[in-house]
C-alpha cells in the first residue's frame, strides 16, 4: 500500500481542528459552518495531499482495485480517530439531545452511513490528487 495513514490521519485532524476553530470563530458573529462541510472536507483535504505524494513516488496512477484499498484504509483511519475523539463529544448538549431522541441503534447506522460518504470522498479525491501530482511533476 503506498498511502502513509498517519501522514493522512495528522492532515484529517489538522483540518478538522481548523474547521473546529473557524465554527467557533464564525459562531461570534452569528455565522455558522455548512452542516455536512465536517464530515466532507477534512478527508476531501487529507486525500489530495496523499495522492499529490503518491504521484511523486509512483509517477504513475494507481489501478483501480490499489486506489479503492487505500481508500478504505483511510476511511479505516477515520473511524479510529472518530471513536476515539468520542469521549470528548459525548457529553456535549447537541450528543447528549440526539442520544436521547435518537435509538443507539439508529446512531450507529448513521455512522456507517457517514463511513460510507468519507470512503466515497476519499476515492474520488486520492485519484484527483494523483493527477494533480502528475500534472505538476509533467510542468
Amino acid at each position: 500500500m503506498q498511502v502513509n495513514l498517519i501522514r493522512y490521519a495528522l492532515w484529517w485532524m489538522g483540518v478538522s481542528v481548523a474547521m473546529l476553530l473557524a465554527g467557533l470563530l464564525l459562531a461570534q458573529f452569528g455565522l455558522g459552518m455548512p452542516a455536512g462541510l465536517a464530515t466532507v472536507l477534512p478527508p476531501m483535504v487529507a486525500s489530495v495531499a496523499e495522492g499529490m505524494r503518491i504521484a511523486q513516488v509512483t509517477r504513475a496512477p494507481l489501478p483501480g482495485r490499489d486506489a479503492w484499498t487505500c481508500a478504505a484504509a483511510m476511511t479505516g483511519v477515520v473511524a479510529v480517530l472518530t471513536v476515539i475523539q468520542l469521549p470528548l463529544y459525548w457529553n456535549s448538549p447537541m450528543v447528549i439531545e440526539a442520544r436521547q431522541t435518537i435509538p443507539l441503534v439508529y446512531l450507529a447506522g448513521i455512522f456507517l452511513l457517514l463511513l460510507s460518504v468519507i470512503l466515497m470522498v476519499n476515492r474520488l479525491f486520492l485519484g484527483h490528487g494523483i493527477k494533480l501530482g502528475l500534472k505538476r511533476l509533467e510542468e
